[in-house]
């Protein structure tokens, strides 16, 4: 189609590869992105285990979920490989917590998290399938 195509002069808003760049901004793997009704951009950074935030305008991104230093862990307030977030309409941020198995819900503002789904332990759809059969 005339006219379409990518856009090359496009521009990074979060991550780096500049080793200079705050632990905050590196990004590894990220995989998930959500949008808020003020254009905050969520990031899903999957192999940092954590959901970044960056402020629209902003030069630095915030750890909402999971742990800063990228540690992963199966309590409530860390995640392991978040492979994505979403917003509802109050934008409240849900996110898909892979290697724990689960989904936890974190209400805006709030400093801890609630498991909505899921119990940890990882299902083998494999044996059920066969039974299927």
């Amino acid at each position: 189609m005339p006219g379409t195509g990518w856009n090359s002069t496009g521009e990074t808003i979060v991550g780096s590869e500049d080793s200079t760049s705050s632990v905050a901004a590196q990004l590894a793997t990220p995989s998930g992105l959500a949008i808020d009704s003020s254009l905050t951009l969520y990031i899903a950074d999957r192999d940092n285990n954590r959901v970044q935030k960056w402020l629209n305008g902003a030069s630095t991104v915030t750890t909402v979920a999971g742990s800063a230093s990228g540690v992963s862990g199966s309590t409530v307030n860390y995640l392991s490989v978040p492979r994505d977030v979403e917003l509802d309409s109050s934008d409240n941020v849900y996110i898909a917590d892979a290697a724990n198995h689960r989904v936890v819900f974190w209400p805006v503002g709030a400093s801890s998290c609630t498991v909505i789904a899921g119990n940890g332990k990882h299902i083998h759809l494999f044996f059920i399938n066969f039974f299927l059969i």
